[in-house]
């Protein structure tokens, strides 16, 4: 699967699992150099929620990197923490969250706001990729 047809499908299954858990409303974006790929939020809680996509070629770009770090840190204006969901395939989960702890974003103390959402890669792309490894 190419790289963009994985962010595109990462980022439809974030924003339905966001949506899921009541997060359905498109949010302005904030001001600033760096915006999330994903504002949201939820009209009965009142919170917003951050997410970013990252596919495999993302968990060595510095730029990828920066990122994870900003929105990470990011508070609202009482102080409290922003939650940020990052979607990630499935197979590439463990490396991002060596990725988190190496950025000191999450550890057994810090970052429970961040939270990795694995989502399974589609069916078809599956059956194409194994099928192009057994030539």
């Amino acid at each position: 699967m190419t790289e963009s047809l994985a962010r595109t499908h990462l980022r439809r299954e974030l924003e339905a699992h966001l949506t899921e858990l009541g997060y359905s409303c498109d949010r302005v974006r904030p001001a600033g150099s760096l915006v999330p790929e994903i504002v949201r939020g939820s009209l009965v809680r009142s919170r917003v929620v951050y997410g970013e996509i990252v596919v495999h070629g993302d968990l060595r770009r510095r730029q990828c990197h920066e990122r994870l770090l900003n929105f990470s840190r990011r508070r609202t204006r009482r102080r409290s923490s922003i939650l940020f969901f990052i979607g990630v395939a499935d197979v590439d989960q463990p490396a991002l969250e060596a990725l988190l702890e190496q950025l000191d974003i999450r550890s057994r103390v810090r970052g429970g706001h961040v939270h990795v959402v694995p989502i399974a890669t589609p069916e078809a792309a599956r059956r194409r990729v194994a099928s192009a490894h057994a030539r």
